[in-house]
């Protein structure tokens, strides 16, 4: 780019223009390593855009536990290689399960926070499964568009 110092170069390592046509093709190329990983059994990895979910499964605490961080340690030596960052702040799990603790799960030494409820694509899901908290949330939105009203 030219400035009136002269001019000026930048070096773009990765990404490319918000809302640009190609993005979602170029993004695809990339995920599309990570989305084709066996995982191991009980572990399922799910995205939609920019957004990935794990699935994880086990009748233990200590198997969950065991099986979140081998299939995090996997995601996070993709998310190294292509010079990703994932946001613990935006990073959250929900036990769906009777056990009374528990595990504690990890991206690389800090534990991911547990909720009782998070939203995924614009659905609230809670632990118990149940839709009470997700029609509660959208009341509020219809509500609240109806006084905008």
């Amino acid at each position: 780019m030219q400035t009136s110092e002269g001019p000026v170069l930048w070096e773009q390592t990765q990404g490319c223009p918000q809302g640009s046509c190609s993005g979602p093709a170029f993004w695809n190329i990339v995920a599309d390593e990570i989305l084709s990983v066996q995982w191991p059994q009980g572990a399922h990895l799910q995205a939609f855009a920019d957004d990935f979910a794990f699935i994880v499964t086990d009748n233990t605490r200590e198997g969950l536990r065991k099986l979140s961080k081998l299939a995090l340690d996997k995601f996070k030596v993709w998310e190294d290689k292509i010079k990703l960052h994932v946001s613990m702040e935006k990073s959250s799990y929900v036990l769906f399960s009777k056990l009374v603790r528990g595990p504690t799960i990890k991206w690389g030494n800090q534990s991911i926070n547990r909720k009782n409820h998070l939203k995924y694509l614009g659905v609230t899901i809670d632990h118990k499964l149940s839709w009470l908290p997700h029609v509660i949330e959208q009341g509020k939105r219809a509500k609240d568009q109806y006084q905008h009203l």
